[in-house]
């Protein structure tokens, strides 16, 4: 016969080890806050404000993305000058049409960290290139307090810029706090802020991304992402990723 002390020390050990077991590991939470943000297809309307160089200017967006096919379409509304620009992503292929030339560039994978239309986004950030579960490795740096403290660092078969990024997420629901990349001499240079947390789509994310550029530790430049409209899981035609809609 099992004594009270012996059972309750059974249910401890079994408690404690379920909750042990329970905790995802550092990929899984990256995982899960990707899935989070970005779902198995999006489509929306959003913002981009570039402040540089003592300048300031908006586009607006159409932007159409499906995980699952590793594709993605961006297509420029505002302003008029911009007007029909539009980038086309599917898997490692890229490219984007400038109406003012009337022509398609393809980008190659040398400007994937080339600036995305003047601002502090590269080509990279704003179509995915780089898969921030397949390409890097991860661990865990902090889980102490209400958030996780991830280091990813790339894997030697990716070709991506940056030597490590460090990534917060939040304990409860896994959404992003914020984003350091360093250079390969470990310098930060840039980073990555989430906020302005709404219901969108049916979910709850960030609807604000400021990209800032450091220099010595000082901002020289940011760029602003508003999410004025998104949608989540639903049927996006095969027609938004071909090089035909490019020039519609």
């Amino acid at each position: 016969m099992i004594g009270p002390a012996r059972t309750i020390l059974t249910a401890t050990l079994f408690f404690i080890s379920t909750a042990v077991m329970a905790e995802p590991d550092a990929r899984q939470i990256v995982d899960n806050m990707e899935q989070k943000t970005r779902g198995n297809t999006s489509t929306g309307l959003m913002e981009l404000q570039i402040d540089r160089d003592r300048v300031h200017r908006s586009l607006l967006m159409e932007i159409w993305e499906e995980s699952g096919t590793d594709r993605a379409f961006i297509r420029v509304l505002k302003p008029e000058r911009d007007r029909g620009t539009a980038f086309l992503k599917v898997k490692n292929n890229m490219w984007q049409y400038v109406p003012s030339i009337n022509k398609e560039i393809k980008i190659e994978g040398s400007l994937l960290q080339d600036s995305w239309m003047g601002s502090d986004f590269t080509n990279d950030d704003l179509l995915r290139a780089t898969s921030m579960i397949d390409d890097y490795t991860h661990r865990f740096l902090n889980k102490s307090g209400n958030t996780y403290r991830i280091e990813m660092k790339p894997r030697p078969e990716a070709a991506v810029v940056w030597s490590r990024i460090e990534i917060e997420i939040r304990k409860s629901d896994y959404l992003p706090v914020e984003q350091l990349f360093y250079d390969h001499k470990g310098r930060l240079k840039k980073k990555m802020v989430y906020d302005q947390i709404k219901t969108m789509g049916g979910r709850t994310i960030p609807t604000r991304y400021q990209m800032i550029s450091l220099e010595n530790g000082r901002e020289v430049s940011r760029t602003t992402l508003i999410f004025h409209k998104l949608s989540f899981n639903t049927q996006i035609p095969a027609y938004i990723f071909s090089k035909s809609n490019l020039r519609k």
